[in-house]
Parts: structure tokens; sequence; C-alpha cells
């Protein structure tokens, strides 16, 4: 799926249904073992969406191809400097395999520790997810607007999850994310299991 950069309006419908697409119906395959993505932030600058939290990353991969660097790793969103870059950062992965979260913290390591030496074979492929669906909250850890891009784009809802309570029993800054998201007071209570301070 490409990106209709017609209007920003475009580019942010866009976003969204990709980012929903890659929780829903796609998983990451490592040789033998699928992984759900269950949390994703959105980072693209284009001249009508000219979000500069994506300049965060020198962006090398065209558009679709993983991409590991210091914060993670990326599903690219192009790498064209000046016209269109960007990258969807993988903050929390499901293993299938093993029936397990994996936080932001463990995803690099957990990916990476699913290759050989030699041949393997990495494909984001179409795969039906447990999820019954998703919601958005706002980027976490973003720092300190500095530009007025910045400013535009920082409280914007590009973080996507996967919408099932099991996921966040024990998942690492799950207030914050509730506390941010565009869900209301009863589903954030129904997703946690009890009310939550605003």
């Amino acid at each position: 799926m490409r990106i209709d950069i017609t209007s920003k309006e475009t580019i942010v419908e866009s976003l969204e249904l990709l980012a929903n697409d890659l929780i829903l119906n796609k998983v990451i395959s490592i040789n033998d073992s699928l992984f759900s993505m269950i949390d994703l932030e959105v980072y693209y600058w284009f001249d009508l969406h000219q979000d500069d939290y994506a300049r965060g990353v020198k962006h090398l991969k065209p558009f679709g191809e993983f991409e590991a660097h210091r914060y993670g790793i990326d599903l690219s969103l192009g790498n064209q400097v000046g016209f269109e870059f960007g990258g969807i950062l993988i903050c929390g992965l499901y293993d299938i395999t093993n029936a397990q979260v994996l936080p932001k913290s463990e995803v690099k390591n957990a990916l990476l520790n699913q290759l050989n030496m030699g041949y393997n074979r990495v494909e984001l492929v179409s795969h039906k997810t447990p999820w019954s669906g998703t919601f958005k909250s706002q980027r976490m850890k973003l720092g300190v607007a500095e530009s007025d891009n910045q400013k535009q784009f920082e409280k914007s809802y590009y973080k996507f999850l996967a919408k099932d309570s099991n996921i966040f029993k024990s998942y690492k800054g799950k207030e914050t994310i509730f506390r941010n998201s565009d869900l209301t007071d009863d589903e954030i209570e129904m997703m946690l299991g009890y009310k939550l301070k605003r």
C-alpha cells in the first residue's frame, strides 16, 4: 500500500489505514517464527505533512523494507530526503509462536535472535491476527518540541495499538498510553480493569 500524498488529510488517512492493516492483517515471519505487531508509532515527512519528528533517524531503506537504527526497528516509509521519508517504529510485538508479549526494549533482540548463520527468510506476510481492532494514542518520549512543525505533530494520534486487554496486563507505560488515547473512560476501564485517573 502506498501513501496518498494528495493532501494532508489523505496522508493522515493513508498512515492510519497502513498501521491498522499491519496490526490486524500482517505478521513478521522470520524463518519459522511469527510476530504480530501490536504497538506502532508512525513518523512521516512530506511537503504537505512536515512531521519534523521523522528527522530523528536517517532513513536509508526504500519504502516497505525493514530498517534497524538506534531507536529500534522501522518499516520504512521512504528515504527520499527533501521529498518523502519516515518509518513505522515497531514498539511492541506479540510472539505468536511462544504466545508472549514483547515490549519495545525486547523487539530488536527478539527479531535478531531468530536469524541463523547463512540463509534467512524475513518477510512481512498476510496473516489474520487475533486482535479485534485497534486504538490510537499519542507517540511517547518525543522530547521537547522545538520547531513549529514539531509542535504541530506533538500530540498527534500516531501511536497505533492492538485493542486487546490481555496485551496490557503488564505492559510498560500502559497508563500513559491509555491516558493519551482516543478511547473513552468506559473503554479504558474495560481494557485495564480499573478506572484511570486523568
